[in-house]
């Protein structure tokens, strides 16, 4: 998503699609296949497919910090910009999916519903409510938009061992959760106190990012793409790793006092691996990739918001697809090939009826050291 504020790094864009898709491809997977723990680590990347929301956290706190370099927020400003950003989509999808239930689920929902939805807390009708149980996520993203600043001041006055001790004490906190009840799997996974490792993880890419980028310029891909390869490698073998020992639906293993924390360091490899990475071929070629790639990362909030219901109604009117190679494959090839092109389809209406007019509306929320706002 383009700034005022700093200079455009288009391909953390082209993560953000990325992101979302996986997402995407997950909830369809699921639906169709179930928790499968595959032998194959490509499928393993759709079975945990949940991850592209780990990938997104760690940009949030990249981007965030990048952003505001060694200049002042102001808090204000910068609460009314992340509103901007991300309410109108979300009041939207809130109201619809209140209206659905009232209506054709007759559970008659009113105010208080509406009111817990929009607060930045997890409402309690989350779970019933399957075409946008993915929302979640927006309030720990907001939540994180509420602290950030704090944190970054904080960092700023003691360095990143703030940080790092930040992500030290969360680790404790889990740990100790799970030795009170045996489980710390919802902990790490739904709220704040696992989501924060990578948002903080994110936060420590950018501060090593700045110091090895003075005054701010951009850095000009130089890579080679073999470092691309090894650190996409090291997501889907760790991935994989996760899914047969453990997997999304495991909600006993002690494995997730740490998981957070090793999921966000593995996209923060590749990360920083693909915004470096020298592409090979012609330079229009890539020019125009670049640029497909970019327009379709603005609208992955969108494609997150929206899919879910997107999702159901394509179960409930059109067959999937039949590759002859099995039900596994079958999945995949819906999803990727006809599934996701109809999130994107009607992600691209919502984000310009819906996102684009009021992300005009934002202003800027930070000032040079010397002129404090």
């Amino acid at each position: 998503m383009q700034t005022t504020q700093h200079a455009y790094l288009s391909r953390l864009d082209h993560l953000r699609f990325f992101a979302a898709a996986l997402v995407v491809l997950f909830h369809y997977f699921h639906t169709r296949q179930g928790d499968l723990r595959s032998g194959n680590p490509l499928i393993s990347l759709v079975d945990e497919g949940h991850t592209g929301i780990a990938l997104f956290m760690v940009i949030s706190g990249f981007i965030f910090t990048l952003i505001a370099g060694n200049r002042h927020i102001h808090y204000a400003g910068f609460l009314k910009n992340r509103v901007l950003r991300i309410y109108p989509l979300f009041v939207f999808a809130v109201f619809l999916q209140l209206f659905i239930s009232t209506y054709n689920d007759h559970r008659n929902y009113g105010f208080l519903q509406l009111l817990g939805w929009l607060m930045p807390f997890r409402s309690e009708t989350v779970p019933l409510t399957p075409h946008f149980v993915q929302l979640w996520t927006i309030w720990v993203e907001f939540q994180f938009y509420l602290i950030f600043p704090f944190l970054l001041a904080f960092t700023r006055r003691s360095g990143s061992r703030y940080l790092w001790a930040w992500l030290g004490l969360l680790v404790l906190m889990r740990a100790l959760v799970f030795a009170t009840s045996g489980s710390v799997r919802f902990i790490a996974y739904e709220t704040i106190f696992g989501r924060l490792d990578q948002f903080i993880i994110g936060m420590l890419l950018a501060r090593l990012w700045q110091a090895r980028t003075p005054h701010g310029a951009a850095r000009p891909p130089g890579h080679s793409p073999l470092w691309l390869a090894l650190a996409g490698l090291a997501v889907l073998l760790g991935l994989h790793l996760f899914s047969r020992k453990v997997g999304f639906t495991d909600l006993v293993s002690p494995f997730w006092i740490i998981w957070p924390g090793l999921e966000a360091a593995l996209w923060a490899a590749f990360l920083w691996a693909y915004l470096q990475t020298r592409w090979p071929g012609p330079l229009a070629l890539r020019r125009g990739v670049d640029r497909l790639l970019a327009s379709l990362g603005a609208i992955s909030f969108s494609i997150y918001v929206m899919h879910n219901l997107v999702i159901a109604a394509f179960k409930a009117q059109l067959p999937g697809l039949a590759t002859g190679a099995g039900p596994v494959a079958d999945a995949l090839a819906t999803g990727a090939l006809l599934v996701l092109p109809a999130v994107l389809a009607v992600a691209a209406v919502t984000y310009h009826l819906i996102e684009r007019p009021f992300l005009a509306l934002r202003g800027p929320y930070l000032a040079d050291p010397e002129h404090r706002l």
